[in-house]
């Protein structure tokens, strides 16, 4: 039996049985994990009390070998994030980001730079809650890091280098389109100049267009939302909750 430590963020929980709890963490040299936290006595319920999400802890798991669940030893505190627990607009993104987090990983895959990504957003979105673009630049990052980053350079489809004026995306496809293959592409999305320049700084981990350009944030969120859900298959059940 081997003994694990790692720091980590809970990611979601779930019942085993009638009183043991299976903690969902990512954690920075294990990637996503399930570990099992019995709760048969009063320390295994004060681990499970600390096991909530948006709480960067240090954990000690056991692992054995053939099996995939881990048990949890111990668990301390690194950064409870309080303040977003007590913001709801900061609240409900910190949740969407943990949401899309769990979907978009695999168990026992390490992704440090995702870890470090997650660490960093959920203390900037601490101290600015309202920052959209945060929001933005983290979905960028994450789908880069995972090989789904929208395509930007060429056409999505004929692989021609774009012009000024192509400016139509394709959730389906994953990228942008030139003028030929916009024409007969699926559900595509024009784009104004302002998003698209906002899009490539980001992908380009620079500083997009500066906060209150409102009509370009909200262009920007429902590109990514439609690339993100058609590269998920699926609708994130967190995402109708930050416009509330």
């Amino acid at each position: 039996m081997a003994l694990l430590r790692s720091d980590a963020f809970v990611l979601r929980t779930y019942k085993l049985g009638e009183v043991d709890q299976i903690v969902v963490f990512f954690t920075r040299e294990l990637g996503k994990i399930r570990a099992v936290v019995r709760r048969s006595h009063s320390l295994r319920r004060h681990i499970a009390s600390l096991c909530q999400p948006l709480m960067h802890l240090h954990v000690i798991v056991f692992a054995r070998p053939q099996q995939a669940l881990f048990r949890v030893n111990s668990v301390e505190v690194v950064e409870s994030f309080r303040s977003l627990r007590e913001d709801f607009t900061a609240l409900r993104s910190g949740l969407y980001l943990t949401e899309l987090l769990d979907v978009t990983t695999h168990e026992c895959e390490p992704l440090p730079e995702l870890f470090e990504l997650f660490q960093t957003t959920l203390a900037q979105l601490a101290r600015a809650p309202t920052a959209p673009f945060l929001m933005r630049r983290f979905e960028v990052r994450l789908l880069a890091l995972i090989g789904y980053a929208p395509q930007l350079a060429t056409c999505v489809r004929c692989a021609r280098p774009l012009q000024p004026q192509d400016r139509t995306f394709s959730p389906a496809l994953g990228g942008l389109l030139c003028t030929a293959c916009a024409a007969t592409a699926p559900q595509p999305l024009r784009v104004t100049p302002a998003t698209l320049a906002a899009l490539r700084a980001l992908a380009a981990d620079e500083a997009p267009l500066p906060p209150g350009d409102t009509a370009t944030e909200r262009e920007l969120e429902r590109l990514l939302h439609a690339h993100l859900v058609a590269r998920l298959g699926r609708e994130l059940k967190s995402y109708p909750f930050l416009h509330l």
